[in-house]
């Protein structure tokens, strides 16, 4: 195949696809109605094969990206043959494909000379679904229908025909309803921008040249990751991991992890992982290789652009059942906390594979924050979702960064700008700060931790919450110390009081007028011994606020 191929035509196209997902996604910011597409950027979008692998993504979020790849098989084998041009498929489903129920996934055909050539894939969060709070999910929650509108893989567009029955129980069941819609609207424009792109490439070079150019990238993918795994020592690491609890009680969750290495094919066994919990702790199978695959690219092979044929070296044992593969009726709210502490899983089990790359643990969860309540001055109701980033960890080279999301976010921004913030909602952004003494002390160091305070002024408000790392702190490598907690509380007539008897888990915490929100988000974990850190770095950190002088 590669012979009939040659290569200016090869990267003409393949830079064509990557061009396409970047025009999407100015395309849903440009459009989009909520700020949590347009400030803060949560959505994602990418080109699928008709075999459901990944063909071609920009600077999207990968755990949004992978899922949709991972899941798209099970909206085919629903529907079979019935895939016809005009369609759009939706799901948020997250036992299959979808991560958790706000994550909107839309799938639309594309053909070419009447045969299916690949699939365009777009997933917005939509800032509500419905459920027993504003933004659909809380850290108490205790089972999927509180979380929202569960969309199982359905036809929101028949050959170009709206279900408009559909469409108007879905939205209204959602709170800002309007917003929802125009969210919705955003995404199918999305996707037409995307198809006449792809059209258009296919007029140039023929819908064949392009199917062929895709397996061969996809092939390529694959032979690169393959080498990369074959130089790694084969063999078995384990690594045993600890979350703070499922949401209801404070007792730990383990995170089990087998990694086999046999020449160029690894294995990921979580046999022994906690099962499903009373709790909104728990994802499906799609976030748990996502997690898993990130780490691979990002230490393996972090420089080839992504696509599917990477996924291939790589197999997986999740038990049916367990916190990492829920099922009906488990709730999966914190579904990114786990995404995030299975990469910490992968972390720790590489950094026996390769001990001279150590690198700190993530941030260990998503820090989900809802303030939210009725706008007496605007006269509806309003919704801020924050998920403010702490500190980066660091590597064996280099510091953690302060603020700022890092290789499994994609582009997504830390905060919401205050000025828009105050436009919209009656709350008041008093500041945005780095902690003193919030970072992981290593010989290099990670980012240190943010401090947000958000004052309320709506007596009919309330405090959702739900992360992790609020009890057990990120670990450090290699005699590192470890990194700071999460901590979620509100100040009240002076005195900082806790929202919740189970620290980062909150469900409707009412807020009064002259509330402040502290949010405290974590350091990621450093590497090294601090005290071998070179005098004139620590002596930069003190005079930059990071560390006092005591």
């Amino acid at each position: 195949m590669t012979s009939r191929i040659d290569p200016i035509t090869l990267e003409v196209v393949r830079g064509s696809l990557v061009s396409t997902v970047h025009q999407m996604r100015a395309t849903l910011m440009k459009t989009a109605y909520a700020p949590i597409l347009y400030e803060t950027r949560d959505f994602s979008c990418g080109l699928m094969t008709v075999g459901g692998e990944l063909a071609a993504m920009s600077e999207d979020f990968s755990g949004h990206v992978f899922a949709m790849a991972l899941g798209l098989n099970v909206s085919r084998e629903k529907f079979g043959d019935d895939i016809q041009p005009g369609d759009v498929l939706a799901v948020n489903d997250p036992y299959t494909g979808g991560t958790h129920m706000n994550d909107v996934a839309f799938y639309s055909p594309v053909f070419v000379d009447g045969e299916l050539l690949l699939f365009i894939a777009v997933r917005a969060h939509f800032a509500d679904v419905g459920g027993a709070t504003p933004g659909s999910f809380s850290g108490q929650d205790t089972e999927i229908y509180q979380e929202g509108m569960r969309i199982v893989p359905v036809k929101l567009i028949d050959r170009g025909k709206l279900n408009q029955g559909l469409w108007d129980v879905l939205f209204a069941n959602m709170r800002l309803t309007e917003e929802r819609q125009g969210d919705a609207l955003a995404m199918l424009d999305t996707a037409r921008v995307a198809e006449m792109s792809v059209v258009e490439l296919c007029a140039k070079y023929g819908g064949g040249t392009i199917r062929d150019c895709i397996d061969v990238l996809l092939d390529s993918a694959e032979e690169t990751m393959r080498r990369a795994v074959s130089q790694l020592p084969d063999g078995e690491y384990h690594y045993e991991h600890y979350m703070d609890n499922g949401g209801l009680t404070v007792e730990p969750l383990p995170i089990k992890l087998r990694l086999s290495i046999d020449g160029d094919v690894m294995t990921f066994d979580f046999t022994g992982t906690a099962s499903a919990v009373h709790g909104p702790m728990n994802c499906g199978i799609p976030v748990t290789q996502g997690g898993v695959f990130v780490v691979v690219k990002s230490w393996l092979d972090p420089k080839t652009p992504v696509n599917g044929g990477t996924f291939r070296p790589m197999s997986f044992v999740v038990p049916e059942g367990s916190c990492l593969a829920a099922t009906l009726p488990a709730a999966v709210g914190g579904c990114w906390d786990l995404y995030r502490q299975i990469q910490t899983s992968v972390v720790g089990a590489f950094s026996q594979v390769i001990p001279d790359d150590q690198g700190g643990e993530n941030l260990g969860a998503a820090n989900h924050c809802y303030v939210a309540g009725y706008d007496p001055v605007r006269n509806k109701p309003y919704i801020l979702y924050e998920y403010p980033e702490g500190g980066s960890p660091a590597t064996s080279d280099t510091d953690g960064i302060l603020g700022t999301r890092f290789y499994d976010s994609g582009d997504l921004a830390g905060t919401y700008p205050a000025e828009s913030t105050e436009q919209r909602q009656p709350l008041l952004i008093e500041s945005l700060t780095a902690g003193t003494d919030a970072e992981s002390a290593g010989y290099r160091r990670s980012g240190a931790g943010v401090v947000r305070r958000i004052r309320v002024l709506s007596d009919t408000s309330q405090l959702n919450v739900m992360t992790d790392r609020a009890i057990i702190p990120p670990w450090g490598a290699s005699g590192a110390t470890p990194g700071s907690t999460n901590s979620f509380t509100v100040i009240r007539d002076g005195h900082e009081i806790q929202p919740s008897s189970i620290p980062g888990k909150v469900k409707g915490f009412p807020l009064k007028v002259g509330d402040v929100v502290l949010m405290r988000a974590t350091a990621g974990g450093g590497v090294g011994d601090p005290l071998d850190r070179e005098p004139e770095m620590v002596l930069k950190d003190v005079a930059e606020g990071y560390v006092s002088s005591e």
